[in-house]
C-alpha cells in the first residue's frame, strides 16, 4: 500500500518542513484515512438500504446542503400557507442542489450525494422518494425523513437543515403524532458534531459508516502533542492553538476522493505566503489514485504498528491470512484496552461501524471476548499465537548459474547385461 508521503505531491509537501520535523509531517499525512469514490458510494448505499429494511412505508431521502438564512435563522425548507393559525405545508420538496451564491454557483459534496439518492430511487422506486414535498409525503405516506451527507464536522450544517424543516408547522405536527421520524446518515463524523445534531428538537437518529479519525485517536498522547505543535508552528494563517487544527480544533485525519473537510489541520489544505498545501482548496486530486486499500496485508500491518502492537506478526504471516482473519486480528488487538464502544473501535481500526458490530458478535460467539468486550483467555491466546509466528530463516542457496553435472552414479534400473 502506497502512503501519501510516498507520492510526488506528498514528498513536495514534506520538503517544506525543517529536517527535524519531516518525520512528524510524514506521520501526520500517512495517518489519514483516505476514502475512494467507489468505497463512499458502496458503503453509503449499504447504510441507507440497511436503514430501510424494516420500513413498511416509502422513505424520503434528502441531500444535506447549506440552507438560506434570515437574521441568522434558517428559512423554511417547505412552503406553507400564511397566517398565525392552521398553517399547512403544501407543494413540492426542496432542491437537492442549490448554490448559496449566484456569482459562484459551485457544487459541493451534495452533488455526489444527490446522484446517489437519484440512483437508489430509480432502483427501488417503492422504497425511496427523492426530496419529497408535503403533497407527496401525505400521498405516499412517507414515514422517514432521512438526511444524507458525507461528513458531520461541527454538525452545524445538518442541524440547520433539520431546523429549516422544523420551522414548518406541519412537520412539527407530523413528528408530534409520530407520523414521521428524522434520521441523519453520514459516511463519517466527529463525536462533537454528532452530539450537536442529536440535540435538535426533532430528536434525529444518527448513524455513520465509520467514526472520524482524529490526531488524538490515531496516536499516543506524546506523539499527538508533538503533531499538534507541528500543526501550530507551520500553520499558514495565524498559528492559533485551536484553529490551526482545523474548524473548531477538530484535528480530523480524513479525506474523500471528492475533497477533504475543513476540520483537518489547516497546513494540509490552506495556502500561505510561503506555504503550499497538500490539498489546495481542499481538492485531493493529486493523490486520489492511492485512495481505497484498507483491507490489504500492508494496510493491516501499518494499523497494528500505529496501535502500538510491539510484538506484531510479520507482514509475511499477515499476507497468508484471509481478509476476515485480518479484521478479527485487528479487532482483538484494539480490544486490549478501553474505550470499546463502536465509534472508538472504528476510529482505531479504520473498519466501518457495521463491520465492527458483526466482528464483535462473531468474537463473542467464538468465546474470544466477553459481554463487556474484554478479551477472554481464548482471545488472549489467539493474539499470543499470532505474535509467536516466526519466519523461516533457512537460506536456500541458488545454483542457477552453475553448470549441472551428476554428483552420484548408479546402475540403471533396467540395465541389460
Amino acid at each position: 500500500m502506497l502512503n501519501i508521503s510516498d507520492t510526488d505531491a506528498g514528498k513536495a509537501w514534506v520538503s517544506q518542513f525543517k529536517i527535524d520535523d519531516q518525520a512528524l509531517a510524514m506521520k501526520l499525512i500517512d495517518g489519514m484515512s483516505l476514502v475512494s469514490h467507489d468505497d463512499f458510494i458502496e458503503r453509503m448505499r449499504d447504510l441507507i438500504l440497511l436503514r430501510a429494511e424494516k420500513s413498511k412505508f416509502p422513505i424520503g431521502l434528502y441531500a444535506e446542503r447549506e440552507v438560506q438564512k434570515w437574521n441568522g435563522n434558517p428559512n423554511r425548507l417547505l412552503k406553507e400557507t400564511k397566517g398565525k393559525k392552521n398553517r399547512r405545508a403544501y407543494g413540492g420538496g426542496p432542491m437537492p442542489v442549490a448554490p448559496m451564491r449566484r456569482d459562484s454557483p459551485s457544487v459541493g459534496s451534495e452533488g455526489l450525494v444527490s446522484w446517489l439518492i437519484t440512483e437508489l430511487c430509480r432502483e427501488y422506486p417503492k422504497n425511496f422518494i427523492s426530496h419529497p414535498g408535503p403533497n407527496k409525503i401525505r400521498k405516499e405516506k412517507v414515514r422517514k425523513f432521512i438526511i444524507v451527507t458525507d461528513f458531520i464536522g461541527s454538525g452545524q450544517r445538518a442541524f440547520d437543515y433539520l431546523q429549516s424543516a422544523w420551522r414548518v408547522a406541519s412537520v412539527k405536527s407530523w413528528r408530534s403524532y409520530k407520523l414521521i421520524q428524522f434520521e441523519v446518515l453520514a459516511y463519517s463524523g466527529t463525536d462533537i458534531g454528532v452530539k450537536v445534531v442529536k440535540k435538535h428538537k426533532s430528536h434525529p437518529a444518527v448513524d455513520l459508516v465509520m467514526s472520524c479519525p482524529i490526531i488524538d485517536s490515531e496516536f499516543n498522547h506524546e506523539l499527538a502533542n508533538k503533531l499538534r505543535q507541528v500543526c501550530r508552528h507551520y500553520d499558514p494563517i495565524d498559528h492559533d492553538d485551536i484553529a490551526s487544527l482545523g474548524y473548531k480544533g477538530t484535528g480530523a485525519l480524513l479525506a474523500f476522493s471528492h475533497g477533504c473537510p475543513n476540520n483537518v489541520p489547516r497546513l494540509i489544505h490552506k495556502k500561505g505566503k510561503n506555504w503550499s498545501p497538500l490539498f489546495p482548496a481542499r481538492v485531493t486530486a493529486k493523490v486520489r489514485s492511492i485512495f481505497g486499500d484498507r483491507e490489504g496485508a500492508s494496510a493491516l500491518h501499518t494499523r497494528l504498528e500505529m496501535l502500538g502492537e510491539k510484538y506484531m506478526p510479520s507482514e509475511a504471516w499477515v499476507k497468508k491470512t484471509t481478509v476476515a482473519g485480518r479484521k478479527m486480528l485487528l479487532l482483538l488487538t484494539t480490544l486490549k484496552g478501553a474505550p470499546r464502544f463502536d465509534e472508538a473501535l472504528s476510529r482505531k481500526t479504520r473498519l466501518i461501524i457495521p463491520e465492527i458490530r458483526l466482528l464483535v458478535q462473531k468474537a463473542q460467539s467464538w468465546g474470544l471476548i466477553d459481554e463487556e468486550r474484554r478479551l477472554t483467555k481464548e482471545g488472549s491466546y489467539q493474539l499470543k499465537h499470532a505474535r509467536s509466528y516466526k519466519r523461516c530463516k533457512t537460506n536456500l542457496t541458488s545454483e542457477a548459474n552453475q553448470m549441472y553435472y551428476p554428483k552420484s552414479l548408479r546402475v540403471p534400473y533396467n540395465a541389460s547385461s
